[in-house]
């Protein structure tokens, strides 16, 4: 071979690694050092977009330089802020918050109970009837007319008190206390779940707008693509078909893109619904990956589920308010015992039935006999939504174990497909150099060009896709037990 001919070779494979290949330093993902064969993930920064050949045209019609042209953020929050701003605008949360507030109240009624009920009454009487005839106490004959105002005005101040319920004020502070503490655990647990709503909103929308990234370095790649093939068919060192082909790759890519951008708009906005703000919500923040090392171990992790998880807590709870509402509905069976007392103040008028002044002390007592099973009615419900709640406490410690047994695998699973689309990214790039230097000597097609840049955009695709699964695991390991690791 030549000196000229192996010069012009050299200057072409170098062509086709700057025009074909986006650049190393450019991938979604940094890549992991070939001299380490267990390719452990770097958990470092995610990529930069790939950067632009200034020299190529760009077709018009597409923004391949931004990633959100489209959108117009009204606000930019870090993930600290969305879980804040989400915790202060999400209904549920107001709804827990509202069922903790009804839950004091009901306590405090129930406490109320050993208080003695005061009420005041008061009437206002008049009549038609004006006069009174009196007759002769022997004779009877009729004696004089007294006239006089038909009215009557009256004012009563009473108390009451049940001096004996058959433990029903007991078993009443019992439930309201139990109803309680099961509203504080379901506002922890909604707490917890409404945090992982907002992280997983946060990250979807950071995963969307690296998905757009990946579709611009696929969009750069068509076009240069696009253009070398073009070039070489005007040499014609390549076919119409190469072209078509070509182009076809261009289009798929910017559909691609435009699929990729509407999938940001639609997570930015429902971002922004999520936290309070009108307007789409751009999610910033830190790219690097936390360590696959917990705080805790498997097993006290397994062991704080069990026992400690806002699920488990808010179950047991309401367990326990369900037993004292049993309690409540048996004590129907036992009669109570009220003691009223009350003094009454009154004008004197002559008027038949009109109140008069004084003091009334009265014990009484009432147990109705029968009253059409209403009790039996009232206990079977009782002890059936007991019964349920017991069961479902026990279902939901076994789902909490199981539950962060397949989280804690899948922890560990996402962070290994972590180092797995690494080095996927890695080995895709290289095969897409490799076939383009093949390609640019002729001993490639460029259908296998395309078959390489095609496996390259779906490597980048991968990356993103498991960084933000191993983000969206591990924040839901946290929400199940309640805590951060």
């Amino acid at each position: 071979m030549g000196v000229g001919r192996w010069l012009r070779l050299v200057v072409s494979a170098g062509a086709v690694a700057g025009v074909v290949m986006p650049p190393v330093e450019g991938r979604a993902q940094g890549t992991a050092d070939s001299a380490h064969p267990q390719r452990v993930p770097t958990a470092t920064t995610r990529d930069s977009q790939p950067a632009r050949h200034a020299e190529l045209p760009v077709e018009p019609g597409v923004d391949s330089g931004r990633v959100d042209s489209t959108l117009a953020y009204a606000a930019t929050m870090h993930i600290a802020d969305v879980v804040a701003a989400a915790l202060r605008n999400s209904p549920a949360m107001a709804e827990a918050g509202g069922a903790v507030r009804t839950g004091q109240s009901g306590e405090r009624v129930a406490y109320g109970t050993f208080l003695p009920s005061v009420t005041f009454t008061s009437t206002a009487f008049q009549s038609g009837q004006h006069s009174l005839a009196l007759q002769a106490p022997v004779t009877g004959a009729p004696g004089p007319t007294l006239s006089y105002p038909a009215q009557s005005y009256s004012g009563a101040l009473a108390a009451s008190y049940d001096v004996f319920t058959g433990g029903r004020r007991g078993a009443q502070i019992a439930a309201a206390r139990a109803s309680t503490r099961s509203a504080s655990a379901g506002l922890v647990e909604q707490r917890y779940a409404t945090a992982l709503t907002a992280k997983q909103a946060f990250y979807n929308t950071q995963r969307a707008r690296d998905l757009v990234r990946v579709s611009l370095t696929r969009v750069a790649t068509a076009e240069r693509a696009l253009q070398y093939a073009d070039a070489r068919m005007r040499r014609g060192t390549a076919t119409r078909a190469d072209v078509l082909l070509a182009r076809l790759n261009l289009t798929t890519a910017r559909q691609q893109l435009i699929a990729a951008r509407d999938t940001l708009t639609t997570n930015a906005y429902a971002l922004g619904r999520l936290v309070g703000v009108d307007g789409a919500v751009d999610a910033q923040g830190s790219d690097t990956l936390p360590a696959a090392a917990l705080a805790l171990t498997d097993s006290a992790i397994v062991a704080i589920a069990v026992r400690e998880a806002p699920a488990v807590r808010a179950a047991d709870a309401f367990a326990h308010a369900s037993d004292a509402a049993v309690r409540e509905a048996q004590t129907e069976y036992i009669p109570g015992i009220r003691l009223t007392g009350g003094y009454t103040w009154a004008n004197n008028s002559l008027a038949f039935g009109a109140v008069r002044p004084g003091w009334v002390v009265a014990l009484s007592t009432s147990y109705p006999l029968f009253n059409g099973f209403v009790r039996e009615d009232d206990v079977t419900r009782a002890s059936a939504s007991a019964h349920t709640a017991r069961v479902t406490a026990i279902d939901q410690r076994r789902f909490a174990r199981a539950e962060s047994e397949r989280l804690l695998a899948g922890l560990r699973f996402a962070w290994q497909n972590v180092a797995e689309a690494e080095e996927g990214v890695r080995v895709a790039r290289e095969e897409l150099r490799v076939v383009g230097v093949r390609y640019q000597n002729g001993v490639a097609t460029f259908l296998d060009l395309s078959t390489a840049q095609l496996a390259e955009a779906q490597a980048d695709i991968a990356l993103v896709t498991a960084r933000y699964d191993y983000q969206i695991a591990r924040a839901s390991l946290e929400a199940l037990i309640g805590r951060d690791l």
